[in-house]
Parts: C-alpha cells; structure tokens; sequence
C-alpha cells in the first residue's frame, strides 16, 4: 500500500472507532491499544533505521567512487601491483553495504510482520474479550461480529503504516541526497541574468580580487591585487607548482568563483558575462584535458563541429600532428580510445592543442602545453604559433624556457599571489646582471 493510500484512509481510523464506540463501548478500547502496540516499535526504531540508511549510502557511495576510480586508473594499479590494496577495499565497501542492508532488511520486515500479527491478533482479542460479555449479557452477538470486524478494519491502514514507518528513513536519505543535488549551482541560470557580448578581445583588469574554489574555507588559492592586461599581449605564467599559475588561467575562463574584488573583461564585471559567450571567444587548454572515444577528426572538432577539412589540416599542421596522423592507415578516422589510449602522451596534447586553436578564439590560455614536446616539435610549435596568434590574447602557464621566446611579458606568481610584472627583456636583463655580478 502506497503513502497516498495511506494517508487518505487514516481518516476513516477515526470514522470506524467512533461507530464502534457506538456498537459496543465494552470492546472500543481494544483497536486504539492495538494500534498503540503496532507503532510503537516502528517509532522507537526510527534512530537505529536512519544509522542504517544513512551508513548504507555512505558505504554506497564510497564503494561506486572506487568503481570508477579503479576503472579509471587500472593501468596504475597494475603497474603499481597494487591489485590486493584496491581488492581488499572493495571487499570491504560491499561487506559493509551487504550488512547494513541485510540489517535494515531485518528491521523493515520484522515491522512488517510485526503490524501483520497484531492485527491478526486483534480479532482474536475481540472474540476473548467480547465473548464473556455476550454469554453474561453485556452486549449481543451481533454486536461482537460487528465490533472484530470493524476492529480488524479499523488498522488495515495502520499496518500499512508500519511498512511506511519501516521505510521512512531509507526515503529520507534518498530524499536529502536529492535535495544536496538540486541544490548544487546551476551554470547560467535564469536567477543568474548575465550580459551578452558578442566579441570579446581579452582586456583583463583584476582589482583585489580572490578566487576560492566552491565552498573551500582555507586560505584564497589566488589573490590577485592589481593586474592589467591588454588585448593582443602575449604572457608568460611562471611560478612554482601549486603556486596558483593554473588557478589564475581558469579565474579568466571565469570557473573559480571570484569571492571579493573585482575581475573585468573587455570593461565589463566577468562574473556578469554570459560563459556562452567567454567561451565562445576564449579557449582553455589545461593539463587534465582528455580525448574521448571516437576518430581522431571527431576529437578535434567537438568545439567547432563545422569545421572544413583544410582548417583541420592547417591546426594539425600548426600543433604537430599532422606527422604522426598521415602515417596512420585511417588518417583522420584513426579510432581513439577513452582517454586517448593507445597514444603518446606528445600525440594526445598536440591533438588537444589542435581541438582548443580550431575554434580561431580571441584569447588563448594554454597551461603547460608543450610538456610532452620533444625539444623539435616544441620549437616548430612555438614558432608557428607566434605567427598564428597574430593580434590574438595570448597567455601561457609554463616552464619551458622555448615558450618564453614568443612572449613580451612574464607574469610571476608565488603562493597565489602575484610576485612580478614585468617586460620579458627588463626581465632577462636584471637575470643577466645578477649572473655577472655572481661571476666577479
């Protein structure tokens, strides 16, 4: 029997006792204590039940992320002969989640069968006690068949409710987890009304300004005070890992939430510009980027599916895969696997560099993309892309000194904060004279 079923028919409970009130007062008093012994252990259980729901979710949970996580990293974990380990936690994610189902199970039909007897038990009760009444004249026959059947009648729904009662917890928790999902951001809302701009040409102003990623309390990953930057600039992002050099190209992507101060685009707040259009005119490139299942033509334009052959063969040609793609049997319908399996760690990021510059955007941030160049197709790169950006934004996380080559300005960034701004040549000249000055 459903809720609904349920709660409709709770009403009639009240209808029913006051008629056999009514029919025989003697015996009226039996279906309420019944009804009493039926919940009230559904009741006293409930904490034990939400300990069990809520464990069982978590160990769900748990065991469907090392699921995917083993998938995912299975060569790693054979590499490593790390089998045992991610076994033996999986084991113990489905011992777990086993048990506390078979408990909450237990529980759910023991209420169950619980409310079930005492309802059977209730007719029998009726005739015990009615029963004396008749032959000592209290009340008829008639009377007591009346009043065993309208008690029997009476908690129908109140052994339903037992069930409900059983259940009650597991929809709460399944209930809540929806609710954290619906509650989650929603990109571009309609309570969000943002500003369209058609052409974006990559005029960057930061003004003390901290980026937080989602609701971490810790320090700011980046705090930028006072950082200007022209379109058509070519920079270079330099600092040390962790420093903040990734966490600033995805603050001018706007995918960290600017927390306080002010980030503008092109004169505009970037937090108020429509993400359609910042990407529509801005392409990223980070180093967690992937290739997905599909042909190698099909990887390439996911970002601009229309895309003409010969701007294929010319972003190929400028990134360095046109090389390795000719010499595959099916060129372009090579099939690529997940993640871009069975290709060189060189291979994938020349054919993503190729899948974020066939969108001809305004402004590129590349992070670390030449890392798994050798020093040859680094230089072709580098070289043609200096001819490619053109009047284009251009700004580069990196530690290759190659790259630096076709940069004006070299931006430093230490512990989330910006250490130096400066021209790339007053920069290698302050280099220069400290190297003679430590020669003297």
């Amino acid at each position: 029997m459903s809720l609904p079923t349920v709660i409709a028919d709770l009403p009639f409970f009240l209808v029913f006792q006051l008629v056999l009130f009514i029919v025989s007062p003697w015996l009226s008093w039996i279906a309420p204590v019944a009804t009493i012994l039926m919940l009230l252990p559904g009741l006293l259980l409930q904490k034990k039940l939400a300990e069990l729901a809520n464990k069982n979710q978590h160990e769900s949970t748990l065991r469907n992320a090392i699921l995917v996580e083993s998938i995912q990293g299975l060569p790693d974990i054979k590499m490593m002969q790390a089998e045992s380990r991610f076994l033996q936690q999986w084991n113990s994610y489905v011992a777990i989640t086993a048990e506390s189902g078979v408990q909450t199970r237990k529980v759910t039909h023991g209420l169950v069968s619980w409310g079930m007897s005492i309802q059977n038990l209730l007719y029998a009760t009726v005739v015990a006690v009615g029963a004396p009444l008749v032959i000592n004249g209290d009340i008829t026959t008639g009377a007591m068949v009346a009043a065993s059947m309208l008690s029997s009648r009476m908690v129908a729904p109140m052994t339903a409710l037992c069930g409900v009662l059983a259940r009650w917890q597991q929809v709460k928790v399944a209930k809540a987890s929806l609710d954290n999902l619906m509650a989650l951001p929603v990109e571009g809302g309609l309570d969000e009304p943002r500003i369209h701009r058609a052409v974006l040409h990559g005029n960057y102003e930061f003004r003390n300004a901290e980026f937080r990623y989602g609701k971490d309390n810790g320090p700011a990953p980046l705090r930028i005070k006072q950082l200007s930057i022209k379109a058509g600039e070519k920079i270079a992002v330099l600092g040390r890992i962790g420093a903040g050099k990734s966490t600033l190209l995805q603050a001018m992507m706007g995918n960290v939430e600017l927390t306080s101060g002010e980030l503008r685009l092109d004169d505009l707040s970037l937090p108020q510009i429509d993400l359609a259009d910042i990407r529509r005119n801005a392409t990223l490139l980070t180093q967690e980027a992937r290739l997905f299942h599909g042909t190698l033509r099909e990887n390439v334009t996911l970002g601009r599916p229309m895309a003409s052959d010969d701007e294929l063969v010319k972003v190929l040609e400028l990134c360095g895969a046109l090389e390795f793609v000719n010499k595959l049997p099916m060129g372009l319908e090579h099939l690529v696997m997940e993640g871009g399996l069975g290709l060189s760690g060189g291979q994938r990021q020349s054919l993503l560099l190729a899948r974020a510059l066939i969108r001809d955007p305004n402004i590129i941030l590349l992070d670390e993309p030449t890392s798994f160049f050798d020093e040859r197709t680094e230089k072709a790169f580098v070289e043609q892309l200096a001819r490619w950006a053109g009047e284009r934004t251009l700004i580069i996380a990196t530690h290759k000194a190659a790259v630096l080559n076709i940069v004006d300005r070299i931006l430093v960034i230490q512990d989330g904060q910006l250490a130096l701004d400066k021209p790339k040549a007053t920069v290698f000249e302050q280099e220069k004279a400290r190297a003679q000055v430590v020669n003297i």
